[in-house]
C-alpha cells in the first residue's frame, strides 16, 4: 500500500539569515555561525558543523547470518566501540565507492552482493551531515587490508539475532550500526524496502555531481 505523504506547513522555514561568519575549517569538518531572524520576531544565533565527506557504512553478513563487526575506541567517548565498517568518502567518491574501499581496508572483505539499505541524518539539529548504509552479503576475503596509522582494530562476527540483542541492551551504541541493524530487521518482518528512487540514486553518485549539498554548497555560502 502506498504512503501518503507527511504533512508539512505550506512555508516551512521560518528562518530569516540576517549574517554569516566562518569559524573553523579543516579537512573533515567546518562551522559556521549565522545570525537570523525567526518569522515571529524572534532573533539568535545558530552554529551548524558541516561535514566535508560523506558518511557510510555496511552490514556486511555471511552466509551464517552473521554481522562483521569492527572494534576501535572511540576517542570522543572514551569507550571502546564495536560497529560495522564505516568510513568517510571523499567528493570524488560516491558513497558506493567509499564503502567498498572502507570494507577491503577495515576488514579485508569484498562482497559480491551489494544493496542500500537506508538513508538517515544523524544529528540534524547541528550537523548537515548525510549517512548513506548498505547491505553487503556473499563475503570473500581481498588482498587489501590496510587500516590507517591512528587505527587499531579488532574484527569479529556476531549472529545478526545477538546484534540486534546488544542494541537494546545498550552494547552497541554507534548510530550507523544501529541504524543499519533495526532497517534490516524492518525489512525481515515484512516491512518493504522502498527508497525514494531519486535518493536511491545518490548511493551510487558522486558528491561533486550535486553542486546543492556538501562542501560546494558551503563554498557557495561563501560568496555576498
Amino acid at each position: 500500500m502506498d504512503l501518503k505523504p507527511l504533512p508539512q506547513p505550506e512555508h516551512p522555514n521560518p528562518y530569516t539569515v540576517q549574517g554569516r561568519r566562518f569559524l573553523f575549517d579543516s579537512p573533515w569538518v567546518r562551522l559556521r555561525e549565522d545570525s537570523f531572524r525567526h518569522r515571529r520576531g524572534a532573533e539568535g544565533r545558530y552554529v551548524v558543523c558541516g561535514f566535508q565527506r560523506t558518511a557510510c557504512g555496511v552490514l556486511a553478513l555471511d552466509e551464517q547470518d552473521r554481522v562483521v563487526l569492527v572494534g576501535q575506541w572511540r576517542y570522543p567517548h572514551e569507550a571502546y566501540s564495536w560497529e560495522l565498517p564505516e568510513g568517510g568518502g571523499e567528493v570524488s567518491e560516491s558513497p558506493f565507492e567509499a564503502i567498498q574501499r572502507e570494507l577491503a581496508e577495515e576488514t579485508g572483505l569484498r562482497a559480491q552482493v551489494w544493496e542500500p539499505l537506508c538513508f538517515f541524518h544523524p544529528s540534524n539539529s547541528s550537523t548537515d551531515e548525510e549517512t548513506f548504509l548498505f547491505l553487503a552479503t556473499e563475503l570473500s576475503p581481498v588482498e587489501t587490508h590496510h587500516p590507517e596509522d591512528d587505527e587499531e582494530l579488532l574484527l569479529h562476527r556476531e549472529p545478526f539475532r545477538d546484534c540486534l540483542r546488544r542494541v537494546l541492551r545498550g552494547e552497541i551504541t554507534d548510530s550507523l550500526t544501529v541504524t543499519a541493524l533495526l532497517a534490516l530487521q524492518a525489512r525481515r518482518s515484512g516491512i518493504p524496502a522502498e527508497l525514494d528512487p531519486a535518493l536511491a540514486e545518490r548511493f551510487f553518485q558522486r558528491p561533486e555531481d550535486h553542486p546543492s549539498r556538501g562542501r560546494a554548497r558551503w563554498e557557495a555560502l561563501d560568496q555576498p
